[in-house]
């Protein structure tokens, strides 16, 4: 066992999650779309969620520009 591989790891602790049927087809398609495993597009969902949180909880507000440059604000609920 290569012990400064397993010292170099953050903690992780492994969970079970239950998905209806379309989010864990969104979760694939995610996945399979970006070319990661499932496990890796939950943590960027999450990684995601918690960075707009933190902007939001500081004053930002969420933009987003179409591609006619038009701009809608993302109102997360």
């Amino acid at each position: 066992m290569n012990t400064t591989t397993q010292a170099s790891r953050p903690p992780t602790k492994r969970m079970s999650v239950t998905l209806p049927a379309d989010v864990a087809e969104m979760l694939e398609l995610l996945a399979t779309n970006q070319g990661i495993t499932q496990n890796e597009a939950i943590r960027k969902a999450i990684a995601t969620e918690a960075y707009f949180q933190k902007e939001i909880k500081q004053g930002s507000t969420v933009l987003i520009m179409n591609s006619d440059k038009s701009v809608k604000e993302v109102v997360f609920r």
